[in-house]
């Protein structure tokens, strides 16, 4: 099958990018005619690598002038390399493919990555719309998405060819161990300060842990002050954009996300398969990635005592820490970007005639 995918770059550290990379790389492997369409950025060497074709369409930032710009370029790759499938993974694509779609007759498939932006709605546009999880398709349901219209893909990028790029970012720091490790940017819907908070109340229970927080953006200086004056009894080590942040969890015993809304979250599904025991709030797809509890503990978001309560409950039993480690790593099989092309193979198959 010929497939075009279209988003604003192919850069490190950005969730939807990393899924299209991934579906990318994995689908010219599997004998596809793959075409990526962005700005470019850093996952460039491996797509050409990997046998991808990358064309060069400024999204960003759109208005009237670029929006047309970029649907004209786009009618002419689409032209010269005749794309069954048209798979678009943000806004601005969804709208320029949307346009390019109507004039070419050419099918879109949209994949809503970031639900809780206002202008999400604009992924409605697709003849088919993924969500990224059951309890994603239910909200976007909610929010007047066409039901008859929407596919669930849940995230899986493990096994990931990104994982042979080392891409731009820091090392890896030197782990000290035993050691609890978030990845996510440093902003409020995150909940990045809960886990500064429950990890100060169960660290004062349980002395000796670190803390490690990977990943940076605007919140980063005032949550390093609020670090400092919470003064946990354990470390906290702020990492900063690690380039390859699967190297900190192969060597974390726990991992937490705290957020307060999170679609499907990649950083979960690689804790599992890291083999960490993992504590997650339960919002958007955490608990089905987590079997509703059965592969990781759910706590309630915005709640940093149940955060403590469920970290004391690790930090302090060598014995229940490897039973969640165990029951991390169970099926976690299934969160592979092997199975994620399996399924969106079927969405395109629908439209594709």
């Amino acid at each position: 099958m010929r497939i075009l995918h279209l988003l604003n770059h192919c850069n490190h550290g950005h969730g939807n990018a990393h899924v299209a990379v991934d579906l990318a790389t994995v689908q010219a492997a599997n004998g596809h005619d793959v075409t990526y369409v962005s700005a470019g950025g850093d996952y460039e060497p491996l797509l050409r690598a990997s046998g991808v074709r990358i064309e060069t369409v400024a999204l960003k930032p759109l208005n009237p002038a670029t929006a047309a710009s970029a649907i004209y370029r786009l009618l002419r790759i689409c032209r010269r390399v005749r794309p069954q499938v048209i798979h678009a993974h943000m806004m601005a694509g969804a709208l320029v493919g949307y346009a390019v779609s109507r004039l070419t007759g050419i099918p879109l498939v949209t994949t809503v990555h970031n639900s809780f932006d206002w202008h999400s709605s604009i992924m409605r546009l697709g003849d088919r719309i993924v969500a990224v999880s059951q309890a994603e398709r239910q909200a976007l349901e909610k929010r007047g998405f066409p039901a008859a219209r929407l596919r669930v893909v849940l995230n899986g990028p493990n096994l990931s060819p990104r994982d042979q790029q080392q891409p731009a970012g820091a090392p890896a720091p030197t782990m000290s161990r035993p050691c609890i490790t978030t990845v996510c940017g440093l902003h409020p819907r995150k909940g990045v300060l809960d886990l500064l908070q429950g990890f100060a109340r169960a660290s004062a229970q349980q002395p000796g842990w670190t803390l490690y927080i990977v990943g940076d953006g605007p919140d980063r200086d005032q949550l390093r002050a609020q670090a400092k004056e919470l003064q946990p009894a354990g470390e906290v080590v702020f990492a900063g954009n690690v380039a390859n942040p699967k190297q900190v969890l192969d060597e974390s015993d726990i991992f937490v996300l705290a957020s307060y809304a999170d679609p499907c979250s990649l950083a979960v599904a690689e804790a599992r398969f890291a083999g960490c025991a993992v504590i997650a709030t339960a919002v958007g797809g955490s608990p089905e990635l987590l079997g509703q509890g059965e592969h990781g503990l759910l706590v309630a978001p915005g709640r940093p005592d149940e955060i403590a309560d469920a970290l004391q409950r690790l930090m302090s039993s060598p014995e229940q820490l490897q039973v969640w480690r165990d029951r991390a790593v169970k099926d976690s099989h299934y969160l592979t970007i092997a199975r994620v092309c399996e399924d969106y193979q079927r969405v395109y198959d629908e439209i594709v005639h």
